[in-house]
Order: structure tokens, then sequence, then C-alpha cells
């Protein structure tokens, strides 16, 4: 009785025709692919009837209003199950599904990480590929406040998990396979009496003659709360990654970035959106110490990102 529009008519699930590429929330095209024919009988609408649609895109779209308004509405239903969690965002930035912060009041030890691989099997939720855990008392929405805590609690050796071969968002092509990929959890949360090595920064002048001396690709380069190094690259992401995350000179900055040339590191709304919707966690993370002990993957000291632009990519909306 409250509808616009009535649309009536079948879908045949073996009906299948190409659709697609639409730009979508994740600030690129989509792969165009088959899907499901809607064969319509019968329109009815009220009379004067508003179509509803959404305009999205490249981040903030009207989908940012929405998204937010919903995680609002429904994310404190979250603790009827999980009685831990304190609060939980979903980045509109990285398409919501690309970066989700949790907040957790532990009673055990890494109660956090059994919260995150709990998450990843809720709903909408499991379509998540990065949840970052941080204590309590961190603002889940603020993104530096969420760099500090990594910054403070984040050691690769106990807090970094990847997990290979699971479900993604459809949107999702970083895999290169729809619906298959990678996620990974960063548990940021404060240790009981463990201590997490904080060197200290280098000044900003060494900086320059690092980035100067170490890559000349690079184009243009940033500090987040001496958490985060995003740099700007033409191309060879990767080896500009390795570069950087292997040197012994560069210290302070526990996450070195890697984004292309379209993407404006001078803002932050922008500088997430052009990492977390670029990479994958099995192929385009690396870090400063890699090892196998038995089957079990030990990471420590600097964590590197390709988040690039690579071939076989969708376009960026425009």
């Amino acid at each position: 009785a409250d509808a616009e529009f009535i649309l009536e008519g079948k879908v045949h699930l073996t009906d299948l025709r190409m659709e697609g590429p639409f730009g979508d929330h994740f600030g690129h095209y989509s792969h165009a692919s088959k899907f499901p024919v809607f064969h319509i009988n019968t329109i009815t609408h009220r009379k004067n009837a508003i179509y509803p649609a959404t305009v999205v895109g490249r981040p903030p779209m009207e989908d940012k209003y929405l998204g937010n308004a919903t995680q609002q509405i429904l994310g404190p239903l979250i603790r009827l199950i999980h009685p831990e969690i304190c609060d939980l965002w979903a980045y509109y930035e990285a398409g919501f599904h690309n970066l989700l912060v949790v907040s957790v009041e532990e009673r055990y030890s890494k109660e956090a990480m059994k919260t995150a691989l709990s998450i990843m099997g809720e709903g909408q939720l499991s379509l998540t590929k990065c949840v970052v855990t941080v204590s309590q008392d961190v603002n889940t929405r603020d993104f530096n406040a969420v760099l500090k805590a990594i910054h403070k609690n984040f050691d690769p050796k106990y807090d970094f998990i990847m997990i290979p071969k699971v479900p993604l968002d459809t949107l999702d092509f970083t895999s290169y396979k729809m619906n298959l990929g990678s996620k990974m959890i960063l548990d940021a949360t404060e240790k009981r009496g463990l201590k997490v090595t904080d060197c200290g920064p280098n000044t900003k002048s060494e900086l320059e003659r690092l980035m100067k001396e170490i890559d000349k690709r690079v184009i243009d380069w940033v500090i987040l709360n001496d958490t985060l190094l995003v740099v700007k690259v033409h191309d060879n992401g990767r080896e500009v990654v390795h570069t950087l995350t292997k040197s012994t000179e560069l210290v302070g900055p526990k996450i070195v970035v890697a984004v292309s040339p379209d993407v404006d590191i001078h803002d932050t709304e922008q500088t997430i959106w052009g990492i977390f919707t670029r990479f994958d966690a099995e192929r385009d993370i690396l870090f400063q110490e890699e090892k196998l002990v038995g089957i079990n993957p030990l990471f420590g000291g600097k964590m590197g990102i390709d988040a690039t632009w690579k071939k076989g990519y969708p376009a960026p909306l425009v």
C-alpha cells in the first residue's frame, strides 16, 4: 500500500544476460558479467509516483549518508551476540566493505581477534576485507585515532592474520576472481603486560632525503600520525613498497603504502579510498621481516601495501 511502484514478473535463474559495466560505490566501474533477467508483466504505480534511485561512485556520494545511517541504526544490534563490542564503524571512504574498525572491551587475552574472526562470518559483515580492532576508549570513527592505536599497539608478529580463499563483495576486483579473494585482521588493542617497540620517527628533513635517495619514482608523499607513510608513484608500486619497507633507515611508520597518481594523498577521505579499494591482502602485502615456522608465517617490522592501480583492474569512475 505504501509502494511508489510495483514491478510484477518472473526471474528464470537459467536465463542469463551480460550486464554492466556500471559505476559503483567502490569508485570504479564494475566488471560486466552474466546476471538473471527479470521479465516484467505488469507495472503499477501511485499517482505522481517518485522513482527512488541513488547516485553512487567515487566517495563521497549519496550512499555515504544511507550507509552511515544504516550502521548507526543497526550497529548496536551486534552487541546482542557480541557483548564485548563497544562500537564498530565501516568507512564509507573505502566503500564500506573494505574497512571496518571495531572497538572491543577485552575480558581475556586476544578476545578482539576472536571477535574479528566471528564478525567475518556475520551476514553482510562477512564481506568485510579489512578489520582493525581497537580498545574501548578509541573512537572507531576517527581514522587518526585508529592510526594512533596501530602505532602504539600493533605488532605483526602477534597481531596480524591474513585469510586467503574466502568470499568477497561481488564488486571487489582486486583478486581478479569475482566473489573470491583474501582478508586481513589487524589487532591494535592494548595488550596486558606487552609493550610494542616504538622507534623514534625520522625528522621531516630525513624523510625528504630518504624519499629522494631510496626511490626516484616517488612523486609525492605524506605521513599520517607517524604511523602511515603514503607515497604516490607513477608505476612499479610493489618495488617502491619493497624498497621502503625493507629500508633500515626508514623508522617510525608502521605501515608503508604506495598509491597511484589519481589519488589526492593530502585529502584523508581520498587517501582511504585510494588505499583500501586497490589491494588484495594475499598478493599485495609484504613485511620487513617474513619467515615460516613450520607452516606458520611470522611477520615483523614495517608492513607494506601496494595499493596502486594494476593491469586488469576496472577504471576509476569519472
